[in-house]
């Protein structure tokens, strides 16, 4: 009967051992937000803020709870949350500022993380100048117009107002305007500065830059290179080859038609950019 009795008592002390063990592995009891990444085999320490461009959006995974989850801004003006279909928080910002993300679990545990929309960035590096005349059959050209041709496209190269190694750099602050800071690259040039919006189109972007009252309009498109595969042109690769072409027609029209008496409707002039654009970050 003693017998009995110990193995009784050892049998419910195992049992009540068990739980302890199991709930040790619980994944339930972990419940905290990380940064998420595309490739990624465990999920990273848990983050107590996080920040995004104004430009952008990113999203936080969750580990541990219970789903459903629900997510809530604190300040729905700087930015909004969602969960997803895959239990991940996509956030979208709306306004620079700094407010909080709180995600709660079906058991209502909740995680109250810090949330920072900031600037963005971006830059265009000039490579170099270039200049094209259309509007002319260089074929019915003799040598010496020819030679007057090519001073013509040195002299609109040579006054560009940005110059090979060259940057514009824009600082969103709002999702598609900001500050504007031009390095011409010149000699003793000191930067200028100004303000900027942009619009997109399927011929390219564009950006109206105003410096001292006066508006300036920057087309920038992809290089015109059909030899080129478009499959080179990619964010993966880093800075995007670009052209940011600039009509100058007016300012060199009779440079050119002084030279060689042609109807200037069917002239046309530019100067063209070529460099590239960072990513926004």
């Amino acid at each position: 009967m003693k017998a009995k009795m110990t193995k009784l008592c050892l049998l419910f002390i195992l049992l009540c051992s068990l739980p302890v063990f199991y709930s040790c592995s619980d994944e339930a009891d972990a419940f905290y937000l990380y940064e998420y990444w595309e490739v990624m085999f465990d999920p990273e320490p848990p983050i107590s803020e996080t920040s995004l461009s104004i430009t952008g959006g990113t999203k936080l995974g969750i580990k541990g709870g219970v789903a459903p989850y629900t997510a809530e801004i604190a300040d729905g003006q700087i930015a909004i949350a969602y969960v997803d279909e895959n239990n991940d928080i996509q956030i979208s910002s709306i306004k620079l500022g700094n407010t909080s993300l709180m995600v709660k679990d079906a058991d209502g545990r909740i995680i109250k993380i810090g949330l920072k929309v900031v600037n963005s960035k971006q830059s265009f590096s000039v490579n170099s100048v270039e200049a094209r005349i259309t509007g002319i059959d260089e074929s019915l050209l003799d040598e010496q117009q020819k030679e007057k041709l090519e001073a013509v496209i040195k002299k609109i190269k040579d006054e560009a107002g940005i110059q090979a190694t060259g940057v514009i750099a824009f600082s969103y602050d709002q999702k598609s305007s900001g500050k504007v800071t031009i390095v011409t690259s010149k000699d003793n040039a000191p930067k200028i500065e100004g303000s900027f919006s942009r619009s997109t189109s399927e011929s390219g972007t564009t950006f109206q830059i105003t410096i001292n009252g006066k508006e300036y309009d920057c087309k920038f498109k992809l290089p015109e290179r059909p030899d080129t595969s478009k499959s080179i042109t990619t964010r993966d690769l880093g800075p995007i080859p670009y052209w940011l072409v600039e009509d100058v027609t007016e300012d060199y029209k009779s440079d050119v038609t002084d030279l060689f008496g042609i109807n200037a409707t069917s002239l046309k002039i530019e100067r063209i950019y070529i460099g590239s654009f960072t990513p926004l970050r």
